[in-house]
This record gives C-alpha cells, structure tokens and sequence, in this order.
C-alpha cells in the first residue's frame, strides 16, 4: 500500500459518506471574477502576457483563468520564478538532497510516504549532518505514510537537533481524536533557507530510486515533481509554517524564513493548498457544519475549483496524468463539456496500481467520457503515479492532489500553478512521451468488455469514496 488508509480507517471514512466537494457555481463566482478580467493585463503587463502566452486564444484563457483563481484561491499568481521539471525519482531526490546538503539556515520538509530504506536513510543522514551544523531542520510526516519509520529513526533525527511531528498518528495511545484517522497529510514539500521550494508527487521511498525509463515497476514508478526558485518561494514556505504552526506551535520571528526573492526566470506560479475534512465535522449540527463548510470552502477546495476552472475555460486542449482518476460527477461533466465544444482533452492513467480496486472504479466511469470525446489513455509502463495537468498549451499543474474523493475531501494537499508557454511545452512533451508506452482505449473496446470486468467495475465504483 502507497497512499491508501489502512482498514481501520475505512470506518472512520463511512462516516463522511455524505460529504462531496461543492458544486462549481459554489466555488467560482462568474460575476465577482468578470470584472477582475480587464485587471489581468494591469496586473502582470502587456508585454509579459505576450512573452508567456504568444497566442491570442492563450492570452483570452489566461485572463479568465487569471481572475477566477484570484477569487478562487485568494493566493497571488507570483511572476518572475525559474521551475524545473523533474521527472521520476532520481532526478528528484538528487535535485532535493543537493539542496538540503546547501542549507545555511533552515531545511523544511513535510512529506507523506517516507520509508526507512536506502533512499529514505539517505534524507536521515543529509538532515542530521545539517541539523548538526546549526541548520534548523523541521520535519512533518504522516502517521500513515511513515509508518516504517520505527521510534529509533524518529528519536535520532531528534537527538541530531531535528524537530519532527507526526501528523495525525494512527496509534490511538499517541493520537487520541481517532477522527483524524480518515484526514492524512498527503502533502510534497521541501523549502530550503527560503530560496528554492520543491512540491509533486514523489515520495521518500526506495519505489522511486530508478527511473521508470528502466522498465522496473518495482523501483521505476513514473512520477513528477518540479523545483521552483524565485519570489514564488515564499508561498510555498508560507504553507509549511501555517501548517507547523497549526499542529506543532510558533515558529521564531525570524526574517531568515523570508529572504529577499529576486527574479530567477519568466514563470508565474502561483502554490495552492488545500485542508481535508475529518468526521469531527459530523460531531456538529448541521446548521454548525454548513456554517464550518461555507468558512472553510475556498481553502478546502481551491485545488479542485482550479482544475474545474482550467477545463471550463479551455479553448484548445486539456492533457491530464492522473495517477488516481475517481472523481465526482461534476468533474467528469467538466471534462466532457470540454470535449464536446472542440478542446483536445486527454487522460492518460494506469493500466496497472498500486490500488487495483480504484483502478476498477476508474474504468467504470469511462463509458460517458468515451462518448464525449474524451481520449483516454492506460500507461503500460511501471507505476503511474504523477499528478499533472496542461491546458492550452499555457497552463500547468504539477502537485500531491489525485482526482478522487480521498484528495477531494479529507487529505491535506499542496499543487503548483505555473502559468507560461515554456514550462507548459515541457510538460507536453513528457506526456506525448509517455503516450509513447500508453494504450489507447476505444468506446467499441470499452463496450466489449467482459461481463466479470463489468462487475468488478460495478461493485468498485460503489466504494470509491473510500479508496
């Protein structure tokens, strides 16, 4: 298991059965964002929309989608930031522990799965060495995602000087609002001395310790994760301290968290995150939980509202990676309506998971967006793990939020918004090569499928709320 609760949570997760993300007139405005658009070209210049969206259907997509994620998100769009492209594991953990190895002041890391193997030591030993050295190191880890980290990793770290939190233990001696088993954090993060910030959806895990070009899909998961260096940075730190400061306490007032930023590059970036529900909500009354929904709605769903704005405004094509592709009915609509007014939309998912009953359910839901004119596409490679998206050949996301209920509803999750042409023809170009390993799937074929296949996809779909 990679990401999924253990069974015990399953439980707690039955008893949210009734939540779902907000429909879409909920979360987006039109009318409050429709003003806004004439703001876009003010806001970040003429010549600079020109420069990251040449052409004119890019321009129109980037004003609209510019004023709907303002309202949407309450987060800036940053310009002037370098992003890399990193694609599958060791490109990462190279590029992260160069950069933890660099730290003069703070290393800051939060991070779902870590395990204690070759690759996850290798992050114990650059975190002590700097810890040692008078770095502040902080460490959030989940108490899912962590679970073979034993006592002695975590009381070592500690001992070198590193503060670690488990977040959300799943050990009811440790964590006694068992609620919170349901909510994990899922989030990908790394922010060293303030100055370069890295989020996606690789893990601290021997999984990702070759590439998937390798053809292993014991140690070759395919994934991405990008680097990001510029004034955007700070958004990105920005979300680590709020968190740390919610769950563990203050961190010192002190201006080294937050260094001058000069430009490093053209992109815009804007870092959206999001806070999952837990059952205690349930516990409320239902005037007290819509009261508590309305309050935290933007927050909660700024990563979902992003996507669905990105797809409803799309002129061109919308190419999506999805890892775990279970969404609500709204989502797919989103999709489809895409399709059907000419955009080249495209999913590519796994033909193999980690979690074979979500797959099940996935393909369950083909058959509507088949019919719509959505290409979809099942990775024959290893793993398919990466959480990605590009529209219009401008728009680009790249972080730790699948598209199904679990990322929807209860995970805290962390994804970039990079918004340029250059950064956006990279991205394409790693999904056209990975179509290169893909099987297309066709209605005719879908409507064949055997009776046993149906079944299963049936009885799965019924559960994906929980998987």
């Amino acid at each position: 298991m990679n990401r999924r609760l253990c069974a015990p949570s399953l439980l707690a997760a039955a008893l949210v059965c009734c939540s779902s993300p907000p429909a879409r007139e909920e979360l987006i405005d039109e009318r409050a964002a429709a003003p806004a658009r004439e703001e876009c070209a003010d806001s970040l210049g003429a010549a600079a929309i020109r420069r990251i969206a040449p052409a004119p259907d890019q321009r129109r997509f980037l004003c609209r989608i510019y004023a709907i994620e303002n309202s949407v998100t309450q987060r800036p769009l940053v310009p002037d930031n370098d992003v890399t492209l990193l694609v599958d594991g060791p490109a990462t953990h190279a590029a992260q522990l160069a950069a933890i190895q660099r730290a003069r002041h703070h290393v800051h890391l939060n991070a779902y799965i870590f395990n204690d193997d070759e690759t996850g030591r290798q992050y114990f030993d650059a975190m002590i060495e700097r810890a040692r050295a008078g770095v502040h190191v902080r460490l959030m880890i989940d108490g899912f995602g962590a679970l073979s980290l034993g006592p002695g990793f975590r009381s070592a770290l500690e001992e070198a000087g590193v503060e670690v939190h488990e977040y959300a233990s799943i050990n009811p001696l440790e964590q006694p609002e068992l609620w919170r088993i349901s909510q994990r954090n899922h989030r990908k993060l790394l922010i060293v001395d303030g100055r370069v910030a890295f989020t996606g959806g690789i893990g601290i895990s021997d999984q990702y310790s070759r590439s998937s070009a390798s053809g292993s899909p014991e140690h070759g998961w395919r994934d991405t994760h990008i680097r990001v260096a510029g004034p955007a940075v700070a958004e990105f730190q920005r979300i680590f301290l709020e968190n740390w400061r919610r769950e563990v306490g203050p961190v010192p007032d002190d201006s080294s968290y937050w260094p001058a930023l000069p430009a490093a590059g053209d992109e815009l970036v804007r870092a959206v995150s999001k806070e999952g529900e837990d059952v205690s909500d349930l516990m409320l009354s239902p005037f007290a939980r819509m009261v508590r929904r309305m309050r935290a709605q933007r927050e909660r769903n700024a990563i979902y509202a992003s996507y669905l704005a990105a797809i409803s405004e799309s002129e061109r094509r919308v190419w999506i990676t999805q890892a775990y592709f279970a969404p609500n009915r709204e989502f797919r609509r989103a999709l489809e309506s895409a399709a059907r007014r000419g955009s080249d939309v495209r999913l590519l998912v796994p033909a193999n998971s980690d979690v074979g009953f979500l797959l099940w359910a996935s393909r369950d839901q083909y058959g509507d967006l088949l019919r719509a004119g959505v290409r979809i596409f099942e990775y024959e490679g290893p793993v398919l793990h990466a959480k990605t998206a590009v529209v219009d050949g401008v728009w680009s996301t790249v972080g730790s939020s699948n598209l199904d209920y679990m990322s929807f509803i209860h995970n805290d999750e962390a994804n970039a918004i990079v918004v340029g042409h250059a950064f956006a023809r990279e991205m394409e170009r790693m999904f056209l090569d990975d179509l290169a390993n893909a099987r297309e799937v066709t209605l005719d074929a879908w409507r064949a499928r055997p009776l046993e296949d149906r079944i299963l996809q049936g009885v799965a779909s019924a559960f994906k709320y929980w998987i």
